[in-house]
C-alpha cells in the first residue's frame, strides 16, 4: 500500500516542479489565433497571453503539399511587441500593427531571416492545455 502511495506523491511533486508557469495562468489569459502565409506555406497561430505579458502558444505550418509542422512557442507579448522562442532555436519578433494585422520576422536556428505579415483575431477557438488552434 506504501509503494502506490509513494509513487503518486512523487508524480505529483514532478508535476509541480517541471509544468511551465505559463500553464498555470489559464484562467487569466487571453487568446488570439494569427494567420497568414510564408513563402507557399500556410500557418496559424494560437497564442494565449496572461496580464503580465507571458505567452505561449502553438504555431501550425501547412507546407504546399499539406504537411503541417507544430511548434510550441513560449515568449511575451508586451505593449504591442511579440518576442517568441521555439526550443529549436527559432525566434519569433513583431509587432500586433491594429486589431486585426500583424508583422514580424521568424529568425531560424540557422540564422536565416523570414519576414511575415497575418490577419489577428481576437475572437479564437484555442485547445485549453497547449493554446493550439482548433480547427
Amino acid at each position: 500500500m506504501r509503494k502506490p502511495f509513494c509513487l503518486v506523491l512523487l508524480f505529483l511533486l514532478f508535476l509541480a516542479l517541471f509544468t511551465p508557469p505559463a500553464l498555470l495562468l489559464a484562467d487569466d489569459e487571453r487568446q488570439e489565433l494569427w494567420s497568414g502565409s510564408i513563402y507557399t506555406s500556410t500557418f496559424r497561430c494560437g497564442f494565449c497571453f496572461a496580464r503580465d505579458g507571458r505567452a505561449r502558444g502553438v504555431l501550425l505550418l501547412k507546407t504546399l503539399f499539406g504537411q503541417v509542422d507544430e511548434y510550441h512557442l513560449y515568449g511575451t507579448i508586451r505593449n504591442g511587441h511579440v518576442d517568441v522562442r521555439h526550443s529549436s532555436g527559432h525566434h519569433v519578433v513583431g509587432d500586433i500593427l491594429s486589431d486585426n494585422s500583424i508583422k514580424g520576422q521568424i529568425t531560424l536556428g540557422t540564422g536565416k531571416v523570414i519576414s511575415f505579415k497575418g490577419k489577428r483575431s481576437t475572437e479564437a477557438r484555442l485547445a485549453q492545455d497547449d493554446c493550439a488552434p482548433l480547427p
